[in-house]
């Protein structure tokens, strides 16, 4: 639909025809009505257009034909305009189909869909239905996921993964940026916003998302007002905005980047539909590039001239913040108690703090490859992550000195006390475990695990006293370590449960299973010979000396 306003403007700015036609998107005729109209009513200025009211303009060139003529089948404005209102709005080519199907009086045709889209427009501007929303350069920054999912084919199973394209878009210039994931949890949804605002190469004052729990939290149960969750406030305090999450059931409101999504599930998702991606880096980089043909892509809203980026160039770059120094990094809260080694566990490795907090909860930060732990909102130790797993990272300056008190903490001499209770092999143990560390304390918990294995009966004391004399007897150079001791354990309960023993007998109740029609043998009186009883010369000679055999019972004692 025309712009007549716009048109007449352009006019008084002296435009040409050709100008006009290729930015107003209408015919030379109707530029010459237009300017007709301006001659005959005396407009000269751009003031004497803007001082028309909406209801002037249209009966400037409506010639009467705003009512519905007789010459076309009639229908119901307000209704029709009602029913495209609301969250169940109609189409309008739904609209017009059911309108086809009136019937028409002798001589009347219905109107066409162009038509038909133009009378309710203009009915709609008329009587102020709907507000034009000004964006402002840089203010606002729209974000959602698509619908729509593209797939993940693993060349080797053929299995297929389903990812998630986050979307942002920038309502003044209509910039799009786009970039696939293999979820939509937080970690993701804020790395999006990330690489949005690097793709931008700036920052805007606010951020529209939708309601998810990703971005907002429902302040009370039945509750329709929401709150930006602590994570998502933090990261959008680190790029200096902040977000307005829209209403529950209002996508209006976050029109742009809904419109975004819908160019993204046209020109990128079904564009790219058929093409097969093993790496969700190759899905990406596909992506990236046919970001570059939207945005770089004219006509864009009826300007043949400029394109989304061009306009962005022009107009809405300078007006961003600019981007941290340091890009934004995932912070990772836990929860974890010192232990009495001054030391806490988060994922397998553990970490000091100072002695003095030993048996006390604490709250960790993890910011990239950064460490710190928390007390009382006070950062009480910093460390670097390390890449390997299961080790110590220790501060000397977190040790007791010696000459303090070190009640609540374990210390060398203390497992070594416990170590005396066991035996002579399992202090020698305890003291390897210790003086090999750096630094002694890295030890303590090693030595805790090998104590640990001679709790609840003296049989299980004597077995770890065995273990640990028979571990360093050995020469093999292997070190002493909670897993070596229980291996050794293991092994040693095995041969003790392949010895035979003798004297045994069923308990109480339980039946012999014994072949059929014989009686079960009595061996509670047998006992075991030597090796030599069993060699072939003492077998012989068994067997042909009669006086060593009486009643069944050999002269050693055994029972044949």
């Amino acid at each position: 639909m025309t712009d007549y306003r716009f048109v007449m403007r352009l006019l008084m700015q002296q435009w040409s025809f050709r100008q006009i036609a290729q930015r107003a998107r209408c015919s030379n005729a109707t530029i010459a009505k237009a300017k007709q109209i301006c001659e005959e009513h005396g407009f000269t200025t751009v003031a004497d257009i803007e001082q028309l009211t909406t209801e002037d303009v249209e009966l400037l060139f409506m010639d009467g034909r705003k009512a519905v003529s007789d010459e076309f089948v009639g229908f119901d404005l307000e209704r029709m305009v009602k029913r495209r209102t609301g969250v169940h709005k109609a189409p309008l080519k739904v609209l017009w189909a059911r309108y086809l199907e009136t019937d028409a009086a002798p001589g009347q045709r219905h109107y066409s869909y162009q038509r038909f889209c133009q009378i309710v427009g203009q009915y709609v501007d008329v009587n102020q239905l709907t507000m034009r929303i000004q964006h402002v350069p840089g203010h606002t920054m729209q974000v959602d996921w698509a619908g729509q999912k593209m797939v993940l084919f693993d060349p080797v199973t053929g299995t297929k993964t389903r990812i998630s394209i986050f979307v942002a878009a920038l309502p003044y210039c209509g910039l799009v940026f786009a970039h696939g994931y293999a979820n939509e949890r937080q970690p993701n949804w804020l790395d999006g916003h990330k690489r949005a605002f690097e793709h931008a190469g700036g920052v805007t004052q606010v951020v529209i998302p939708d309601n998810a729990s990703t971005a907002s939290n429902q302040i009370a149960k039945g509750d329709r007002a929401r709150e930006v969750n602590h994570a998502y406030e933090e990261f959008l305090a680190y790029y200096n905005t902040a977000a307005v999450p829209t209403d529950a059931n209002a996508p209006q409101q976050k029109g742009n980047v809904e419109a975004g999504v819908k160019v993204v599930t046209h020109d990128v998702i079904q564009f790219l539909a058929d093409r097969r991606f093993a790496s969700l880096d190759e899905l990406n980089a596909a992506i990236s590039q046919r970001l570059e043909v939207i945005n770089m892509r004219t006509p864009f809203r009826g300007n043949n001239e400029l394109s989304r980026r061009e306009l962005f160039e022009q107009h809405e770059r300078h007006a961003l913040l600019p981007l941290p120094e340091q890009p934004w990094q995932p912070v990772v809260w836990r929860k974890s108690k010192v232990n009495r080694d001054y030391h806490l566990e988060i994922a397998t490795v553990k970490y000091s703090v100072p002695y003095a907090y030993a048996g006390q909860r604490v709250d960790v930060r993890i910011i990239g490859d950064q460490l710190a732990v928390m007390a009382d909102n006070q950062v009480i130790a910093r460390h670097t992550v390390p890449d390997a797993k299961h080790v110590f990272i220790t501060d000397p300056d977190h040790a007791p000195a010696h000459h303090r008190a070190a009640s609540g903490l374990w210390t060398g001499a203390y497992f070594l006390r416990q170590a005396h209770k066991i035996g002579p092999a399992t202090v020698e143990a305890i003291t390897r475990v210790l003086h090999r560390q750096r630094i002694e304390a890295q030890g303590y918990r090693t030595c805790q695990n090998i104590l640990n294995l001679a709790k609840g009966s003296t049989e299980k004391k004597r077995l770890l006293e065995q273990a640990c004399q028979e571990l360093i007897a050995q020469q093999t150079g292997r070190l002493i370590s909670y897993t070596s001791v229980k291996q050794h354990l293991a092994a040693l309960r095995a041969q003790a449960a392949d010895r035979p023993t003798t004297g045994a007998t069923k308990p109480s109740g339980q039946r012999t299973s014994t072949p059929m029609g014989t009686a079960p043998r009595d061996t509670r009186g047998a006992h075991l010979a030597g090796p030599d009883r069993f060699s072939l010369d003492a077998l012989l000679q068994h067997r042909h000396d009669p006086e060593q055999q009486h009643d069944g019972i050999d002269q050693d004692g055994g029972q044949r």
